[in-house]
């Protein structure tokens, strides 16, 4: 799945590092017991429309995925590469050629043993342009696939299973976060004859290797799984997982169906939390999570063209103030989130409206009178608008006119982004894997579908190409470090926070083990169920 935009408030989840044995409220001596089998976890979810992992275009769809399939390898708790199908592997020492050697345990949920040639096929359909899957591009870089999606050649030669259990996988140029990527979802094995069958749509009938399986679609959108007993890393603790869908999926909305007793996991709004932490039966966790919410600018748009006007606005905005002491954020003025490589934690910047009101002096001395401009945004709750409209004071005391125009969703945002129609735009990005350049390049590359601010540095194209392609992380740090000044020094962004999201359980779940990427890398494999 792309890292993909999201509404400010939405839903995803959680934490840089989880372990949770306990709840908050448990004496200091309670002991923990040993795992129990059986039962079956209730959660909520947001409707999925696939569960064919190439197809995954949302949290929910690849939270779901995640329990029914397998790749190569997979992010542990603590967001390293860890083996998953491939119990061992090793890299070229060019960083191009990596090779895999598979465990002989494997099976899908019908019964037949994987091999490397179903790897073969998975990663071949997942770059085949037939296919249309959302994560392609990061497996374009695999040799071959270029003249393979041209249609120059029939099949990616850079794919190649090397006897049975062992597969090669040979790329045009390094690729430093490759093992990160192929930990995606969008990367799991698939079994060539369920997809091509006919007989059922593979989205909605998946058949893959992971801990669990797909029991049922059950009615009143309800999504039943159930444990696969012969799984290669043992049987799940739980005997299934029931889900529930909606089309629309808030925290206040989960948390009320949690609070009814139908839930065993839930999100919690924020001014919830105080009432449920009196509950000596529930569990309740804030975590930080790899999302950055941003102001952007078209830097195409007539009123935002302007570098001295763009300077002006990032100058004057105040993200410290707005959201400093929030449970739901934490103000930066950084791209990188904090944790992720080339990363640096310095105290957010206060306003400079002295130097702003100059760059505005500037602006009309060149160019004449200011232009109005137009913020568009799809939040629309009481709350969040008033901290939009306390962003906007700093731009508006320096004598910006800045209207805010909001629309009905997500999708009608983006649409309207990217057709260029948004000078001024608050959005947010989601990032897939735990590397910077999931984030830079996806949004800041100037040949890049995501980008969303028109944006164009031939400096920063060619800086980005040379840190994806830099083995020694010590030197891609520092790349990133510079990539990430000179964005920020053209004044398209204005970082504003990362995201923290709160959860609410109770006790008797055990055994979370959840990263900042969310709920998509999130396994309920050693979550289990304790007495009482």
């Amino acid at each position: 799945m792309n890292a993909k935009a999201w509404l400010a408030g939405a839903l995803a989840v959680l934490v840089l590092v989880l372990w949770v044995r306990r709840g908050p409220n448990s004496p200091p001596g309670d002991p923990v017991p040993a795992p129990a089998g059986g039962g079956v976890l209730r959660i909520m979810a947001q409707a999925v429309d696939s569960l064919d992992p190439i197809h995954s275009r949302n949290y929910w769809e690849s939270a779901i995925v995640l329990q029914l399939f397998d790749g190569l390898v997979r992010l542990d708790e603590h967001l390293a590469v860890a083996p998953a199908i491939a119990r061992d592997w090793r890299v070229s020492f060019d960083g191009t050629t990596y090779t895999f050697h598979l465990r002989r345990d494997v099976r899908f949920h019908h019964g037949r043993p994987v091999t490397a040639r179903d790897f073969v096929y998975s990663l071949t359909r997942l770059v085949d342009p037939r296919w249309k899957a959302v994560d392609s591009e990061y497996y374009t870089r695999i040799r071959g696939a270029a003249a393979f999606r041209s249609g120059k050649s029939d099949s990616v030669s850079g794919l190649r299973a090397v006897g049975s259990h062992t597969l090669q996988i040979a790329l045009e140029q390094p690729y430093a976060p490759f093992l990160q990527v192929l930990a995606l979802p969008s990367a799991s094995v698939v079994p060539r004859e369920a997809v091509e069958s006919g007989e059922r749509r593979f989205s909605q009938s998946p058949l893959g290797t992971g801990a669990f399986r797909l029991k049922r679609l059950g009615p009143a959108h309800e999504i039943h799984l159930e444990s696969h007993s012969r799984h290669f890393l043992g049987r799940p603790y739980l005997d299934g997982l029931r889900i529930r869908t909606v089309a629309a999926l808030s925290d206040r909305g989960s948390f009320r169906e949690f609070a009814r007793g139908r839930l065993d996991l839930s999100f919690i709004p924020a001014d919830q939390i105080p009432r449920a932490s009196t509950r000596t039966d529930w569990a309740i966790r804030t975590f930080p999570v790899l999302r950055l919410l941003y102001l952007g600018m078209n830097v195409k748009a007539a009123g935002t063209r302007r570098q001295l006007l763009r300077k002006a606005v990032c100058l004057a905005i105040d993200p410290g103030d707005v959201y400093g002491g929030l449970t739901d954020f934490e103000p930066t003025d950084r791209l990188i989130p904090f944790s992720l490589l080339g990363s640096r934690r310095q105290p957010v910047r206060t306003p400079n409206l002295e130097a702003a009101t100059q760059a505005l002096r500037e602006f009309q001395h060149r160019q004449g009178p200011l232009p109005k401009l137009s913020l568009w945004t799809s939040v629309r709750l009481p709350e969040g608008r008033r901290r939009l409209e306390r962003l906007l004071e700093g731009p508006r005391s320096i004598g910006l006119k800045i209207d805010v125009r909001s629309v009905d969703s997500m999708r009608e945002l983006l649409d309207r982004i990217y057709a260029g129609q948004a000078p001024m735009f608050l959005l947010g990005e989601v990032i897939d894997f735990p590397d910077p350049d999931a984030l830079l390049s996806r949004l800041f590359h100037s040949r890049s579908n995501g980008n969303p601010f028109g944006y164009g540095n031939p400096e920063v194209d060619r800086l980005l190409r040379r840190a994806r392609g830099t083995l020694d992380q010590t030197r891609r740090s520092r790349l990133y470090r510079q990539i990430e000044e000179q964005i920020l020094s053209d004044h398209v962004v204005a970082p504003l926070a990362l995201v923290r999201y709160s959860l609410v359980h109770r006790r008797q779940v055990r055994g979370l083990q959840i990263n900042s990427l969310g709920f998509q890398h999130f396994h309920f494999r050693k979550v289990w169920l304790a007495p009482g």
